[in-house]
């Protein structure tokens, strides 16, 4: 008789500062209903992966949910599967840390489940070659990857069905294939193909094994698949179809397996995840000829399979590239953990141990990338690990110093670009500059509530934005169960092409610009007019001392005749102020008078443009609640706030002279479970003088940004 092994995993997670609703709901969609399927069919073994964020919120709301994992577990039903605590992509932290994140989870595996896993995901299956040396030291014996990884070893897809030996430093570690075959077909596709399908497999021998490991979510979050797969009864039927054909098709766990069935040999693995995810990490314009080779493969019916072996995108690293917002957050999270290393050495204190636990939920893998969810796009779930990673720093202060009186300021390679920004800090703000940048502040850190207020995200290119251009997007929720999540094209609402502005550069404050005089807001909006001066990208030099960051420029401005311009910004900090100084100092040594409209541009976000609690106000006149995503112009301010009364915040800036004050919001577009949406990224603010410098006159304005707490709109 023909027979064949099936391991069938689910892996099952929500980030960190996802909201609560999102859990309840993946739990009675999902979690709950597919453990009430398989408590029902004994002889199907399930391996199962839930990550720390679920764990945590079981525990706090569904305690009973771990009791039935581990009467599982108990019975043989069940394997867990271990891995890192929060979810972090292995390759992307310092190796200390992922051995931690790993014990964190082996901890809660032998206090819940009686033992540690043997095995351990890896967020987004992305391999690096070193792994095998990491994950071994943790005590792990396997795990699982795509079988793409091993198709790009050369090997073929008939070798899929078992698992391999692959080593780094003589760390030797078990590798299983997952095959993308039946991810596609689970559950979007009759219950009798994957039958058919490993039935096609089988030898007589039985010594192959077909790996399915996918996201748990599959089973009842993903669009329709709650009514296809527990109302329709699709789980039911596959899990009888297993039971029923148990004399051929053994349904086993990773660690069974292994222990009846030797490896098939020895492979090494390039850097590599699933076919999408090195799709989605090249830039945009190299996706879509990717997309279109790929394309034109798929045409040759007789050979797209053959050449596909050899098709392949870049790997996970390059999102640290190709959204430099993603880099903010990875360098942040390693000055957070590089801290704390060197405290950890120096002193003993109960402290450090909350930092650790902050800076290993800021490690979570969600927020640092884009593909076809929104991930980065989220701005709440990037707003949770800068969360995270601040009151991780304020715990670092209260170890470090002794009080609250310092400032500390520090020339820094911060985003490892070979070029040093500027870091300024005391015991309340952690601002960041970038004089390559225009000499612009890019990181605004409240530490006592603890909040990034620079924590925007430019609108950029991405690859699905074609398919609104192309009018073929369906709008609303309806739509066909029957397909992957990767073949659904929808959006939330109609008009999402007019969203379709692309910034020029990264969105951050303390940009310089001079503007032609007069100018629309919806024209700084959409970046439709001429730059006078080259200040708003241009070099700035760099110069820093104990509780002040300076940056000049000389540059030109062309508004008419050709103006050689120099600005000098100073920036002041003072122990436990919530509010830093800046000065600019402007002067013009061409011949002739320059007159222009000099601006500076602020970006900050405060997590919502549409919400009746997230407004601008000033001290200077009603604004009557203006909401933060609405477009304008107020001219004579000397004070802007923004304000959110939901997290009872307020950043405001001041000027010496009133202003002209431009604001409008950054919304970009990108794709969610239920299809393309708009995403509120932030505020733009650019406070505008019309200035007439004659040559050698020096022109000062100075601002001061302020950060308040407030109760009730009321400030504190």
């Amino acid at each position: 008789m023909r027979q064949i092994n099936l391991i069938f995993g689910c892996h099952s997670h929500q980030p960190v500062g996802n909201f609560d609703d999102v859990f309840e709901m993946a739990y009675e969609k999902a979690y709950r209903p597919f453990m009430d399927v398989l408590e029902r069919y004994p002889a199907v073994r399930v391996t199962q992966h839930f990550t720390g964020p679920l764990y945590d919120w079981f525990i706090e709301h569904r305690p009973d949910f771990i009791k039935r994992l581990a009467a599982g577990v108990a019975s043989g039903q069940l394997e867990i599967m271990g891995g890192g605590y929060y979810e972090p992509m292995l390759c992307a932290i310092p190796e200390r840390d992922a051995l931690a994140q790993i014990e964190r989870m082996n901890a809660f595996c032998v206090e819940h489940f009686g033992a540690a896993p043997k095995g351990m995901w890896l967020a987004e299956r992305v391999w690096e070659p070193h792994l095998p040396r990491t994950l071994v030291a943790a005590g792990m014996g396997y795990t699982a990857v795509d079988d793409s990884h091993l198709l790009c070893s050369g090997l073929t897809p008939d070798e899929m069905f078992g698992y391999y030996v692959t080593e780094d430093e003589g760390r030797a570690l078990n590798v299983f294939p997952i095959l993308e075959r039946l991810r596609y077909l689970v559950p979007f596709h009759q219950v009798k193909e994957s039958i058919a399908f490993l039935e096609e497999h089988a030898t007589e021998d039985g010594l192959r094994c077909a790996v399915l490991h996918d996201d748990g979510e599959k089973f009842g979050v993903w669009p329709q698949t709650h009514r296809s797969v527990y109302e329709e009864g699709w789980l039911d039927e596959f899990f009888e179809a297993l039971s029923l054909n148990k004399e051929w098709l053994h349904s086993v766990t990773y660690s069974q397996h292994m222990a009846q069935v030797p490896a098939i040999g020895r492979v090494y693995l390039p850097t590599a995840s699933y076919k999408e995810m090195m799709e989605w990490a090249l830039p945009t314009p190299m996706h879509k000829r990717l997309k279109r080779i790929l394309k034109e493969v798929e045409s040759d019916e007789g050979r797209a399979a053959e050449y596909k072996l050899f098709l392949r995108g870049s790997f996970w690293r390059n999102f640290l590239v190709k959204y430099p917002e993603a880099n903010n957050i990875h360098k942040r999270m390693l000055r957070v953990s590089e801290r704390l290393e060197t405290l950890s050495r120096r002193k003993k204190d109960p402290r450090l141990e909350q930092a650790r636990r902050l800076l290993h939920q800021g490690q979570c893998n969600c927020a640092y990338w884009h593909g076809v969810f929104g991930g980065l796009y989220l701005n709440h779930l990037r707003t949770a690990l800068y969360e995270k990673l601040i009151e991780a720093d304020s715990v670092l202060d209260r170890v470090a110093h002794k009080n609250e009186n310092w400032v500390a300021c520090e020339s820094v390679d911060f985003d490892a670009d070979g070029h040093a920004e500027a870091v300024l800090e005391n015991s309340r703000l952690m601002l960041a500059f970038s004089a390559r940048d225009g000499g612009t502040l890019f990181e605004w850190d409240y530490k006592p509530k603890p909040f990034n207020f620079g924590n925007t995200l430019s609108r950029r290119e991405e690859e699905y934005h074609d398919l609104l251009r192309s009018g073929r997007v369906q709008v609303g929720e309806d739509g066909q169960g029957g397909h992957s999540i990767h073949e659904i094209v929808r959006a939330k609402e109609a008009g999402l092409d007019e969203y379709l502005v692309y910034d020029a550069y990264r969105r951050v404050s303390m940009r310089d610009h001079f503007l032609p005089d007069p100018i629309e807001a919806r024209a700084l909006w959409m970046g439709a007019y001429d730059e006078l001066g080259d200040f708003a990208t241009g070099e700035y030099r760099l110069e820093t001392s104990k509780d002040t960051v300076t940056m000049v420029r000389q540059g030109v401005v062309r508004a008419g005749l050709e103006y050689p311009v120099s600005i000098r910004k100073t920036v002041s900090l003072r122990p436990r102020a919530s509010e830093f100084e800046i000065r600019y100092d402007l002067v013009q040594t061409g011949n002739g008078v320059l007159s222009a409209l000099f601006g500076i541009e602020w970006a900050v976000n405060l997590l919502s443009g549409s919400a009746f609690d997230r407004y601008y106000r000033s001290d200077d006149r009603d604004m009557h609640y203006t909401k933060l995503g609405e477009m304008g112009c107020d001219d004579g301010l000397s004070h802007i706030a923004l304000r959110d009364d939901w997290q009872h915040l307020e950043c405001a800036l001041r000027f010496d002279r009133p202003a002209r004050v431009y604001r409008f919001a950054v919304e970009t577009v990108s794709q969610s479970e239920n299809g393309q949406e708009r995403v509120y990224q932030g505020s733009v603010v650019i406070p505008c003088w019309p200035l007439i410098m004659n040559p050698g006159t020096v022109v000062s304005v100075g601002l001061t940004a302020a950060v308040l707490q407030t109760e009730l709109g009321v400030r504190s």
